[in-house]
């Protein structure tokens, strides 16, 4: 078999080249031969991604959920998948702790040549020339949260976007946007909306449900007194029996602002497009290499 290795040199902890001279040797070691695909800008490395997808027979990818929507974007704008690996290396990787992929790469790596294959969901937006690999928000947290550099990222972790969000707490900054999904429409003042493909982040469950559809989570018309129900979606994503909180299962949604001020969307980690976008699920999108009993 011929296997595509993409890895982000600049991604998590700068050692993505070393895991990916790794996996190859293991792969050459059983027979199989390895390629890797990598580029300075995102752009490119899409555009190599697409450009090898009819050579190759899988495709590995080394990092996070930044890097893995690289692969997803190359995907779902060539329209044609392949098998695919991941050993997580990057600072956020919620889409491979929700499929209970190995974060530790020797153990990753195992899992790719066990050759254990599920079908996955993914989402995609600007008509289909973006991926959704994990998650799609906007909001005043959200813009917190594109200018957050990697360097901070780095230095304090995960830790740093509440942090941040706490300062926007006295602000009442909301945008207007009229909201469309499945049995749904409602013009609101969005603090904050989270989309994500899976039921859970970071490993954790947020949501109790399995289904497998966009989960919607939108917070909005939000008040100062209502301080302590912000406290708790910012730390646990939770929201319950609040009519500030308004939460969809849903295959398609559509953003259109109300308003001449940008709202730009983060994806995955990192700054997106701006409004108006619609995100739509595609279902088993992906075969992803899994630990046997996922």
């Amino acid at each position: 078999m011929r296997y595509g290795i993409f890895f982000n040199p600049n991604a998590g902890d700068g050692n993505a080249e070393t895991i990916a001279k790794k996996m190859r040797e293991k792969l050459e070691q059983v027979g199989h031969s390895a390629e890797f695909l990598t580029a300075p800008d995102p752009e490119k490395a899409v555009n190599i991604i697409k450009e090898s997808l009819d050579k190759l027979d899988s495709l590995i990818a080394i990092g996070g959920d930044g890097s893995l929507n690289i692969v997803g974007t190359a995907f779902v704008q060539s329209g044609k998948t392949l098998p695919l690996g991941i050993i997580p290396g990057g600072t956020i990787n919620n889409f491979a702790k929700r499929w209970h992929l190995p974060l530790d790469p020797d153990a990753a790596m195992e899992v790719i040549l066990a050759g254990h294959q599920r079908k996955v969901g993914i989402a995609a937006c600007q008509d289909r020339q973006k991926a959704v690999i994990s998650s799609f928000t906007f909001g005043s947290f959200a813009d917190i949260s594109n200018e957050v550099r990697q360097s901070e990222k780095r230095k304090f972790g995960l830790i740093v976007y509440p942090l941040k969000a706490l300062k926007q707490l006295g602000k009442n900054r909301s945008y207007p946007v009229e909201i469309t999904a499945a049995d749904y429409h409602e013009k609101l003042k969005v603090w904050f909306s989270l989309v994500t493909t899976t039921h859970s982040i970071g490993g954790r469950e947020y949501i109790a449900s399995d289904s497998d559809e966009l989960h919607v989570s939108i917070l909005h018309n939000m008040r100062f007194s209502k301080l302590l129900q912000l406290l708790r979606f910012i730390f646990t994503g939770r929201l319950k029996d609040s009519e500030a909180l308004t939460y969809l299962e849903t295959n398609t949604l559509e953003m259109k602002p109300l308003t001449d001020q940008p709202i730009y969307s983060r994806i995955d980690g990192d700054k997106g497009p701006a409004l108006p976008l619609t995100v739509e699920f595609l279902a088993d999108f992906v075969s992803l290499y899994v630990p046997k009993n996922t």
